[in-house]
């Protein structure tokens, strides 16, 4: 493949120019995940190259979802922005000098119509994995789905509960029984919700750790009660810290000797929790920073190993 600069890309990625090869410029994460795995495993000695797999990862729920990658991969992302003089303003304003110079001028301008940026949408990620049976048809098939079905779901943390005594609630108030009034209210019937909580301290009042950086330990802490959910594509491109927003799962009517289905096939939409930068797209990437990735990819520099590993 010739790029428009007329070098030359090969196989693997790596861009060569009349200098020599340049390879992107990598980094390891120093997260690391041993959850139990449910859905792909190897069939008849040919394993599927990890560049060909996607890995999703739930916290709460202890799990990582394998599969292969059934289709090209789809990242949208969307730039919100809202017009400088707001509509209602220039509006009044077009429709005086529209009416006072009887058609000949207007109040719009170039100017006028400048927007402002408003925000950025977070980057919406469609999957569609299959799973078959190869050797356990829950663990590859049915728990899979169910699985990346809860990420989506809330939960009930006390299933056991009584729910709430009133009567003792309110003799608690009354007598400013502090600790009853806890053991009741703790009674309730509410549920967890899904994904991770907003409720946290974290890059409010300053900047955010790349998760680069973070380790299992920095993680568990940062979630609280919340999740966090990881989905690894390939080796080249990783978002921490995702919501499910919908989750499809179709099993197919053929089933075992047990009535499990031996095939199912999922459709799931992810979305970054916060809005994306430029920067936390780079360590999606898993590149180096931006100067250091700009001197990684000038031609002239000598290779750079590209070796790296999510998992220890």
């Amino acid at each position: 493949m010739v790029n428009l600069n007329g070098s030359q890309q090969n196989a693997t990625g790596s861009t060569r120019s009349g200098q020599g090869f340049v390879k992107r410029n990598t980094v390891k994460s120093k997260l690391s995940v041993n959850f139990q795995e449910y859905g792909y495993v190897v069939q008849d000695g040919k394993p599927i190259p990890p560049e060909y797999l996607v890995r999703i990862t739930s916290f709460r729920n202890k799990c990582t979802v394998v599969a292969p990658l059934q289709e090209a991969i789809s990242l949208n992302v969307e730039s919100i922005w809202e017009p400088l003089v707001p509509t209602s303003i220039l509006r009044t304003a077009n429709l005086v000098a529209q009416a006072t110079s009887r058609g000949e001028r207007s109040a719009i301008t170039s100017a006028t119509t400048r927007r402002l940026w408003s925000g950025t949408s977070p980057i919406s990620i469609v999957l569609r994995l299959k799973f078959e049976s190869v050797l356990n048809t829950f663990n590859e098939v049915v728990e899979p789905g169910r699985l990346l079905q809860t990420m989506a779901l809330p939960s009930d943390p006390f299933p056991d509960r009584k729910g709430v005594n009133v009567v003792a609630l309110g003799t608690a108030i009354k007598s400013l029984n502090i600790g009853k009034v806890k053991d009741e209210i703790s009674n309730f019937p509410a549920l967890r919700p899904p994904g991770p909580t907003p409720f946290i301290w974290e890059n409010l009042l300053g900047n955010q750790t790349s998760y680069l950086e973070r380790s299992r330990s920095d993680v568990d802490e940062s979630r609280k009660g919340g999740d966090f959910i990881m989905i690894e594509i390939g080796k080249f491109l990783t978002f921490w810290n995702v919501i499910v927003r919908e989750g499809a799962v179709v099993y197919d009517i053929k089933f075992d000797k047990e009535g499990l289905p031996i095939s199912a096939s999922t459709e799931i939409r992810f979305e970054t929790y916060e809005m994306p930068t430029k920067e936390s797209l780079t360590d999606s990437y898993l590149l180096r920073s931006s100067s250091e990735n700009n001197r990684a990819i000038t031609p002239g520099v000598g290779p750079i190993s590209t070796s790296r590993s999510l998992r220890a």
